[in-house]
């Protein structure tokens, strides 16, 4: 009913219920209101909460940390003058803010807890403590749009080269000597693209496979990569034009969902993909009038669940939960066939015993506390099918 809501991410929290980061934007207000928006929602869907983050701008992730037995939620976004990370105590008051300055092609999407601490794409790669105190920094490192730490505290990121190649980096990320991660790092070569946008798609805990979204702008294709958890390239697939993407494990299985969104038709197509990256074409699905909640990010945010997945975004304005069985029915709307066309190609090439690997940098990362605190921004549920 505002102005204007989006929503970025939804997370399962400990009590059955949800929290979704995202922005608000209301320029009829005194002052207009351009700020992040942190929401909690209860077990039955409902509005335990809604908050201002009072720094600036949209937020983009969050996820909660039990510590203690009491619940925190976490989230990161843009700030008027940089980038911050919150820390919210359970009715969405403010327990910690800092803010900090990176470079001009730096961005900060993402945070995930590892076992001991959080993991960020603040200038490169950091690790926070849960006070939201910087452990370490690697400096030359990108970690993507979309990120993943398996139940060993594994992560893959990259290192970009001038000639548009890239360094696979796989971390362990538990270790808080920064020299041990970085002497510990294990490396592959990655070629076959121009100019291009790389992100760490997820992987199948137990499976031990990992996927990559790779977006070659230089001839408008996508292209889906699985590898073993050494790096090894299984299979690939693509599909011509530029996507916002995400992968969405199907439980107890070796599927995935890979969601492409069409930005030229605002359209958005989900296709189940087989251990083999094989398409089951009667899974093929379109929807339409759907948008993403920032559709310049190379990837959204989905979030499996036991029996569906969980899609963020906005739809006229407003901030929109979607979900999908993992049948990829709809709980409302029409769908209808898409006619996209993903092929069996081998044009990236992935080296895991290279002959030169990068040198990783560590650094230094500052940070300000800021004093700022959330306030109070009601929303209203909107009983509709959004979908037509």
């Amino acid at each position: 009913p505002n102005d204007h809501e989006s929503f970025s991410s939804i997370v399962p929290t400990s009590d059955g219920g949800y929290f979704i980061t995202g922005m608000a934007k209301d320029y009829t207000q005194n002052p207009p209101i351009d700020d992040a928006l942190f929401v909690k929602l209860n077990l039955d869907l409902t509005i335990a909460w809604s908050k201002l983050g009072s720094i600036g701008i949209r937020g983009t992730f969050g996820f909660e940390n039990i510590e203690n037995g009491n619940p925190y939620y976490y989230a990161c976004g843009y700030a008027s003058n940089g980038f911050f990370i919150s820390k919210l105590k359970s009715n969405g008051d403010t327990d910690r803010i800092i803010y900090f300055s990176l470079g001009s092609d730096q961005d900060i999407t993402f945070i995930l807890p590892a076992n001991n601490g959080i993991i960020s794409n603040a200038g490169g790669i950091s690790k926070f403590d849960f006070n939201l105190d910087p452990i370490w920094n690697i400096s030359n490192l990108n970690w993507g749009d979309a990120n993943f730490i398996t139940s060993n505290n594994e992560t893959v990121v990259y290192v970009e080269n001038t000639s548009y190649d890239r360094w696979l980096v796989k971390l362990n990320v538990s270790d808080n000597d920064v020299n041990n991660v970085i002497n510990n790092a294990n490396y592959a070569y990655m070629s076959g693209f121009g100019s291009n946008s790389v992100s760490f798609l997820g992987g199948l805990e137990g499976k031990n496979v990992f996927y990559f979204g790779f977006q070659d702008y230089t001839q408008d294709r996508f292209y889906l990569i699985k590898t073993d958890i050494n790096l090894n390239k299984q299979g690939e697939v693509s599909i011509s034009s530029r996507f916002n993407v995400s992968l969405v494990p199907e439980p107890s299985s070796n599927n995935v969902i890979l969601a492409l969104y069409d930005r030229s038709n605002n359209n958005l197509v989900l296709i189940k993909l087989d251990s083999t990256l094989n398409v089951n074409n009667s899974t093929q699905v379109k929807i339409s009038n759907f948008r993403p909640y920032y559709e310049y990010y190379n990837v959204m945010y989905f979030i499996p669940l036991a029996s569906n997945f969980l899609i963020p975004g906005q739809y006229n304005n407003n901030g929109l939960i979607y979900t999908f069985d993992y049948n990829l029915t709809p709980p409302c709307g029409n769908t209808s066939s898409s006619n996209l066309n993903l092929q069996n190609t081998n044009n990236i090439q992935i080296d895991t015993t290279p002959p030169v690997q990068p040198t990783l940098q560590s650094g230094n990362i500052t940070v300000t506390p800021e004093n700022t605190a959330t306030t109070d921004y009601p929303l209203t549920e909107i009983n509709a099918c959004p979908i037509n």
